[in-house]
């Protein structure tokens, strides 16, 4: 499978999830571009660690939208803001 349909699939992917995870500050592109890079690294690794696993169409499939799905999880959770409180005004009497 060509890295550039391993890129799509990560980015449709990363899109999706980031429809059905909670907190979506960051917003779709965020969500869509963490994917894309999160399928093609888990691909790449996938295939520098088994040649086996560059086999067919259907194990790039899972294992990059395994990776997007991971990779968009886990940059929320090192991205994630804490909320600040608002200023008390204090009134003059």
């Amino acid at each position: 499978m060509s890295y550039l349909l391993i890129v799509i699939l990560g980015a449709l992917v990363g899109f999706i999830a980031g429809k059905y995870l909670k907190g979506s500050e960051h917003g779709s592109a965020f969500d869509t571009v963490a994917g894309a890079v999160g399928g093609c690294l888990a691909v790449a690794l996938s295939r520098m660690m088994s040649p086996a696993a560059a086999l067919g169409y259907m194990t790039s499939i899972v294992v990059a939208a395994s990776g997007a799905i991971l990779a968009l999880y886990g940059m929320r959770q090192v991205m994630k803001t804490k909320a600040v409180p608002a200023p008390v005004v204090r009134r003059r009497r």
